[in-house]
């Protein structure tokens, strides 16, 4: 009786029970770290793959092209489609969640069964781990103003100078001590703001909108276009010209259309007035080897459209009917407007085109100076300037723009009115490739 009084090794047992407890949570712990563990690795490539998809989908819009590249996006974050049983889905546009069936948002899945331990006891030998991720463009960029010099002067500003543009901002790329210069303090920015990677070497600072000094860098949306291939093999032009004037009485044998969408000129050009160089709906590039010039008191047109409404758009206009057009200013060739001509250009306004919203484009290559000289008229430049090596000089006082934007290597203005009334990408926000792509899931 007195054997089954005694207490002594009771303890032990509770502890040995307690412990084999405890290591089944420490293995169901381990379990679930290694899970865990492989849950983020595959979230960053889903990630990625997402995020590489819309980018390909927004330039090539081709699902089955941003389907292989954010499969190689993955691979590349060690997550390779059909290794070592893993799955990797791309869905354009998603199938799921809130931005299902969503144009120009991509969907990212990945899955890879993963081994456990301690539920191997119990039969679950291992369990498949998925992440997802959605990307898209739902907003478009804020800048319309890219002055991308990678040093030295960016923004010159002198005099009466004055640049409206209340819709959108001004970037300037130069990290140096004098990327923004301001010459005077008679003088307007009004823009949505106006960022400076460096510093401003004047005296004075811009009013209303001041410069925002040593703002983070950003990189251009447009990359580095170069235009269609005029000369060598092979050669993209389909129709090529030895035109020297381009009149009304002309202009049909070098116009421009979906079968004819590279024209070349190899002369130095002229261009009457009421000539209208059509476009198409995937564009057509005017390609100028040589110096182009628009006539005195001339009106020429380039592509067509319709800004709503047609008259007394001042703020958020909006285009439609359009098929467009861009001028190539290719080689050292130069832009001559005359006194009170009138140039209207409607860039493509489409994903289709690589030049979708270039209305005059001058390649990095050549890097003279851009005059646009507006006069006492207005002028609807329906697309950007794209002079990423050159500097755009703005001329003329009273007139505008209807809608556009810059991209140059440096902007200088001196007592002149630049007018985006309302930038390029919020007149087309479902075609502008100047749009912010983000994670949204």
């Amino acid at each position: 009786m007195k054997i089954l009084r005694q207490e002594e090794g009771q303890t032990l047992v509770l502890t040995a029970l307690c412990m084999t407890a405890m290591l089944g949570f420490l293995a169901l712990a381990i379990d679930v770290g290694v899970l865990f563990h492989a849950k983020r690795g595959m979230q960053t490539a889903a990630d990625a793959a997402a995020i590489a998809a819309a980018q390909s989908y927004m330039w090539s819009q081709s699902a089955t092209t941003a389907q292989g590249v954010g499969k190689t996006a993955s691979s590349a974050n060690g997550y390779t489609d059909g290794s070592s049983s893993v799955t990797v889905t791309i869905n354009v546009p998603p199938t799921s969640g809130p931005n299902a069936g969503s144009s120009g948002y991509t969907e990212a899945i990945v899955s890879q069964p993963v081994g456990t331990s301690f539920m191997g006891m119990f039969g679950k030998t291992s369990m498949t781990v998925m992440a997802r991720a959605v990307a898209g463009t739902p907003t478009n960029g804020s800048a319309c103003i890219w002055l991308m010099a990678p040093s030295g002067n960016g923004l010159s500003v002198k005099g009466n100078y004055d640049i409206e543009a209340p819709g959108c901002g001004i970037y300037v790329n130069s990290p140096d001590s004098n990327a923004l210069k301001v010459t005077g303090n008679g003088g307007t920015v009004n823009a949505a703001f106006l960022d400076v990677v460096g510093n401003n070497s004047g005296n004075h600072t811009t009013q209303p909108t001041t410069d925002t000094l040593n703002a983070g860098v950003r990189s251009s949306p447009w990359g580095n276009l170069s235009g269609p291939n005029y000369s060598g093999s092979p050669n993209d032009c389909k129709v090529t010209s030895a035109l020297t004037s381009i009149t009304t009485a002309n202009v049909a044998t070098v116009s421009g259309s979906a079968g004819n969408n590279v024209i070349c000129f190899t002369n130095a050009v002229t261009i009457g007035n009421g000539v209208v160089l059509p476009g198409a709906a995937n564009g057509v590039v005017y390609v100028f080897e040589q110096d182009v010039t628009i006539a005195t008191g001339a009106t020429v047109t380039f592509g067509s459209g319709q800004v709503s409404p047609s008259t007394g758009c001042t703020t958020n206009c909006t285009f439609s009917n359009e098929v467009g057009a861009t001028m190539e200013l290719a080689g050292s060739a130069t832009l001559n407007q005359n006194s009170n001509s009138i140039l209207n250009i409607y860039a493509p306004a489409t994903m289709n085109s690589p030049y979708d919203g270039i209305a005059i484009l001058q390649p990095f290559s050549n890097k003279t100076e851009l005059q646009i000289q507006f006069g006492s008229n207005n002028e609807v430049l329906d697309g950007y300037i794209y002079a990423p090596g050159a500097t755009v000089f703005m001329q003329d006082h009273g007139g505008g723009v209807t809608a556009s934007g810059i991209v140059a290597a440096t902007l200088f203005e001196d007592q002149s009115v630049l007018d985006i009334y309302t930038n390029y990408d919020k007149a087309h926000p479902n075609s502008t490739i100047n749009r912010v792509l983000v994670l949204v899931e």
